[in-house]
């Protein structure tokens, strides 16, 4: 018995199984055991679903950071470049960055216009 004096079945009707069901002979600690297995094998299977909700929600956000990962060790090492360049010719590595800016413009365009 919970402390509120009531069982768990008298509180959660949809916990109950016949007892005349399964035999009638079971000791009903048996019957309470087959009940939460029941209920622990549903709450697997729901949490089975909003995994499987929470994945396909989630795809877009995943290919995206891999997308981002797959070009960040050139991407920190470009950057590392124009750090140097720029701190020994300032004005040479702004041009260079701004080059780079037009270039990596251009062919997101250009992927665009024959991807249509």
């Amino acid at each position: 018995m919970s402390p509120s004096g009531q069982s768990a079945l008298q509180r959660d009707p949809q916990l109950s199984v016949s007892h005349q069901a399964r035999g009638g002979s079971s000791h009903p600690r048996d019957v309470r055991r087959a009940e939460l297995e029941a209920r622990i094998t549903q709450q697997r299977l729901d949490v089975s679903h909003a995994m499987r909700d929470l994945e396909t929600a989630t795809a877009p956000i995943d290919r995206g950071w891999a997308k981002i990962q797959q070009y960040r060790g050139p991407l920190v090492l470009i950057g590392g470049l124009v750090a140097a360049r720029g701190g020994f010719k300032p004005k040479k590595g702004l041009s260079l960055v701004k080059r780079g800016l037009m270039g990596w413009v251009m062919i997101r365009r250009l992927r665009v216009l024959f991807n249509k």
